[in-house]
């Protein structure tokens, strides 16, 4: 649980924290919780106490414990100072204030032995430090030993570094197949977005089905219709593009960590649009078929409207794939929405509608 603190009163957090211990000891939980700078009366809640600094590790162990930990290391806690707030600011250049004074530099006692000053240690120092002491062997140690577990001839830490090294945990099935299980439940979620979509794929069908009633004898009105239902179908994959900026840092941020290989979130957002793009071709693609009378009774049958939804769809889905491409290459959602307008006005002039070759 990640900064849950944000926004909230001091009081507010610490009923939180205080629920979530209950919980857990009822239920044999364990969370993981980040708190920004909290108060003294929340932070004795916990139990463990993970520190980290520019992504090492310079603490984890027994809350009790990490103050008479740092005093080991020659840092003194003021009295009138928060736990927290001590602990954040000792792997800054702030954390040389709170240095002890060295024993027996005492000017009106001459018969005192002076002792050497403690020095400020850097985010890298405190790292070592803590894994050479008793609480950073005792996590080596059941590293050590999970991996003897599993095999015998690792141990060390290059066996740590051998056994964990791999890029990615997760092999590229099971990435895709999660990454398309996650794309498939935040599109399900926004009930709101798929209703938008419903209701505009139902409007646009009446209006065009019924500017094109039963137009079917006509050439005109059948490539003039097909040209309204791809305009209409890119004008409806264009505005997927937007949100799309809203998520690139997140993708960014867990590419970085190696969370999955990107080509597999590429392939199961593509794979998870498809569901959308259903929603086009059976609504808008189903009212265009019958309204226009593309299913008239010279030769055609059932297949006509099932290819023709289909042909409805995959239009969706084609042309959401290229423009979702202007969200990878383009800076902003502006530059993006400029570039898919020029696109789209490429399409008019090419679709062979607008422009008509003449002899």
């Amino acid at each position: 649980m990640d900064e849950i603190s944000t926004g909230l009163d001091a009081a507010t957090t610490y009923d939180i924290c205080k629920i979530l211990g209950q919980a857990n000891a009822l239920n044999k939980y364990i969370k993981i919780v980040s708190l920004l700078q909290p108060p003294p009366e929340t932070f004795a809640l916990f139990d463990e106490l993970v520190l980290l600094n520019a992504g090492k590790v310079i603490y984890s162990g027994p809350v009790e414990d990490v103050v008479l930990y740092f005093e080991s290391l020659g840092y003194q806690l003021p009295e009138r100072m928060d736990v927290a707030d001590w602990l954040q600011a000792l792997p800054t250049r702030d954390g040389a204030k709170f240095l002890k004074d060295p024993v027996g530099n005492d000017e009106n006692n001459y018969d005192s032995i002076p002792s050497v000053a403690p020095t400020h240690l850097t985010a890298d120092e405190l790292h070592e430090k803590f894994y050479e002491s008793e609480y950073g062997r005792k996590i080596l140690d059941q590293v050590n030993q999970e991996i003897g577990i599993v095999n015998p001839h690792l141990q060390g830490n290059k066996a740590v570094e051998k056994w964990f090294g791999s890029k990615f945990r997760n092999g590229s099935y099971k990435s895709l197949k999660l990454l398309v299980h996650r794309e498939c439940l935040l599109w399900w979620r926004d009930k709101t977005a798929i209703k938008t979509r419903l209701a505009q794929d139902f409007i646009m069908g009446l209006i065009a089905g019924t500017l094109f009633w039963q137009g079917w004898e006509e050439t005109t009105s059948v490539f003039g219709i097909l040209f309204q239902s791809m305009f209409f179908i890119s004008l409806g994959a264009m505005l997927k593009v937007p949100p799309q900026y809203a998520v690139r840092g997140i993708l960014y941020k867990q590419q970085d960590a190696n969370f999955f290989p990107t080509w597999t979130y590429v392939v199961g957002r593509s794979l998870a649009s498809i569901a959308s793009s259903c929603i086009d071709g059976l609504v808008y693609g189903s009212l265009i078929f019958w309204f226009v009378g593309l299913a008239h009774n010279d030769g055609a049958s059932f297949g006509n409207y099932i290819m023709f939804v289909l042909i409805t769809s995959c239009s969706s889905v084609g042309i959401g794939l290229l423009f979702s491409i202007f969200s990878a290459v383009t800076k902003d959602r502006s530059s993006g929405q400029a570039l898919m307008s020029v696109l789209i006005v490429i399409l008019i002039l090419f679709s062979g509608f607008t422009v008509r070759f003449c002899r």
